[in-house]
């Protein structure tokens, strides 16, 4: 009789430590679930790979590879707990064996978060060939259209402006644009790529069309705020001169058309600002 009471109670003590470990893992209260690492031995491998994302958040990547690994072993491959296993890789400086891992969470969940973090291994390692073809087959291949696909897209577009091959900086713009029509940094970034190849009326386009947004009060907080848009850059004694230009049309003389703000040796700061105004 004893024995038949044991099973059901280890069964309830089973369950109410799994939704102890969910309502933790939901609330993000990492610490306490690290502290239930004793009891680990009971956990599933879902438990465990929680536990791992919880050392890894306490910058643990030793202990979050250890339960990421246990988790594998008891049967839950989701594809999040190789990209996760990758991360911690990457942090440890393994890039080969956090691409490795990597790649197999891609393969069945071709999410851009995991293209993300592939690109950014390659742009340590400065490998520039991989991370052209990543960027590439993320554009292509991502499923979610979400916040980390168009981190790709910004960088993408970059990296050809920074090549100065602009009319592909244009092009992977464009073309998410049409993805995303309200993500509006990607239009600020059209425009310098368009003023870039001398294309100033297409430019002044899409600059209207921010302009109208900006009398309606749709664009984001700094733009409102600010009430301008950076258009274009350009090279002064090797220093960057970032332009931009006010959505308000100048009514009066000596109202701003544009500001220009010359960054530092080290790109960081701002040392010097400008205005151009009406005359």
């Amino acid at each position: 009789m004893k024995k038949l009471l044991i099973i059901p109670l280890i069964t309830l003590s089973s369950f109410v430590l799994a939704q102890k470990i969910d309502k933790l893992f939901d609330e993000q209260k990492f610490e306490e679930i690290t502290s239930l690492e004793k009891e680990s031995s009971s956990f599933t491998g879902e438990e465990l790979y929680k536990l791992g994302f919880a050392f890894f958040r306490q910058e643990n990547d030793d202990k979050a590879i250890e339960y990421y690994d246990k988790a594998l072993q008891k049967g839950f491959n989701n594809a999040i707990v190789f990209y996760h296993k990758g991360l911690s890789q990457m942090y440890q400086k393994k890039y080969d064996e956090a691409l490795k891992n990597i790649n197999i969470g891609l393969e069945s969940a071709p999410l851009a978060e995991f293209y993300f973090e592939k690109i950014r291994i390659y742009n340590i390692k400065e490998d520039l060939v991989n991370q052209e073809k990543t960027f590439l087959e993320a554009l292509q291949k991502s499923r979610e259209k979400d916040n980390w696909y168009i981190k790709i897209v910004l960088f993408g577009g970059s990296f050809y402006y920074n090549k100065k091959d602009f009319a592909r900086s244009e092009k992977i713009y464009k073309d998410a644009i049409a993805i995303l029509p309200k993500e509006y940094e990607l239009y600020t970034k059209l425009i310098k790529s368009l003023n870039a190849q001398s294309k100033f009326s297409e430019a002044n386009s899409y600059f209207e069309k921010m302009r109208i947004l900006y009398e309606k009060k749709e664009l984001p907080e700094d733009e409102m705020k600010f009430k301008n848009l950076n258009v274009d850059e350009f090279n002064w004694k090797n220093q960057v001169v970032n332009v931009h230009k006010y959505f308000e049309k100048p009514k009066e003389m000596l109202a701003p058309l544009y500001v220009l703000y010359l960054i530092d040796e080290e790109g960081k700061k701002v040392q010097r600002k400008f205005k151009i105004e009406k005359t």
